[in-house]
């Protein structure tokens, strides 16, 4: 009797895989953002649509939906299905307890490995207010172009600063000609500096703000946990009952300011992070949308 061959997929190398990371709790943002509807699933642009939804929308201009994948809290299932009808079960990825962004990027890693080896993952924050949708897509493929050709590569997506901001992190590249550049080696991160700290990045013309948003293939990002966060990657493929276990690190501190194989690509698009009420309120007056404010705090959009 022949032993059958398990069914492979066959998959191109150097095929690209959309990570949506949904699980951000918005805790700067209550009342605004709860634990059953946060921020990723809030309508702040004209159009009502969530910052998910629109996020899925800009990507799906470059990568089939086959290929996005969304990681998100279980408890939040329904809303991803809402806005993401039809989403293939195997490209969501629920996570059975919050944890930061390392464990949840090495999970993703982790599933579609098992698909590609050779894939490469564009990771995608989903609580931006994002403009210049064919500049966010140029900057991604940009970045992915450069992973094939350096395959140990691990691109962070940066935007020029237009104000000294204590609230976001800087990347510091190494080349000074960066101006004219569109990828160049990281030289540092820093997280949130105090406001002359800010100040002086902004004039010194070699920091960017940290966009959240990372390029590298599957294999590149898997090598760097083991290496780095020997914590989360152990627990890899363990079931989800070792999910908790993980440690509750972002990828920044996690892997991107220890590897050396660090690089970051500008973007050219419009870019906010809507991580607080100072940086939702303006946003909200940019798209015309109507909302509650009560002692300097958003509590509800109309």
């Amino acid at each position: 009797m022949s032993r059958r061959t398990p069914k492979t997929e066959h998959r191109k190398p150097d095929e690209v895989y959309a990570v949506i990371l949904v699980g951000g709790k918005g805790k700067r943002l209550r009342p605004l953002s709860t634990d059953e509807k946060p921020k990723a699933f809030l309508s702040v642009t004209r159009d009502r649509k969530t910052m998910f939804r629109n996020t899925l929308e800009r990507v799906r201009g470059l990568i089939g939906e086959d290929n996005i994948i969304v990681v998100a809290n279980k408890s939040h299932a329904k809303l991803v299905k809402k806005d993401f009808r039809g989403i293939g079960k195997r490209n969501l990825i629920l996570e059975p307890v919050s944890r930061n962004t390392a464990p949840a990027i090495a999970l993703a890693a982790h599933a579609i490995k098992k698909r590609n080896g050779c894939g490469i993952m564009a990771v995608l924050p989903s609580d931006q207010y994002i403009t210049g949708r064919n500049k966010y897509l140029a900057a991604i493929r940009s970045a992915v172009d450069f992973v094939r050709k350096k395959s140990d590569a691990i691109i962070a997506l940066g935007i020029r600063p237009t104000s000294p901001s204590t609230q976001l992190g800087y990347i510091k590249v190494q080349s000074s000609e960066f101006r004219v550049q569109s990828i160049c080696k990281v030289e540092k991160f820093t997280e949130k500096p105090d406001l002359e700290t800010a100040k002086r990045f902004v004039l010194s013309g070699q920091y960017l703000w940290n966009a959240g948003a990372f390029i590298f293939r599957v294999d590149t990002l898997l090598k760097a946990v083991k290496k780095f966060s020997p914590g989360i990657y152990a627990l890899l493929g363990k079931g989800a009952k070792h999910y908790k276990d993980m440690p509750d690190i972002s990828i920044d501190y996690a892997v991107m300011e220890k590897t050396r194989n660090m690089y970051c690509a500008r973007g050219a698009y419009g870019w906010d992070d809507i991580g607080s009420f100072q940086s939702l309120i303006p946003v909200l007056k940019r798209e015309s949308r109507r909302f509650v404010l009560e002692d300097g705090k958003v509590t509800k959009i109309l």
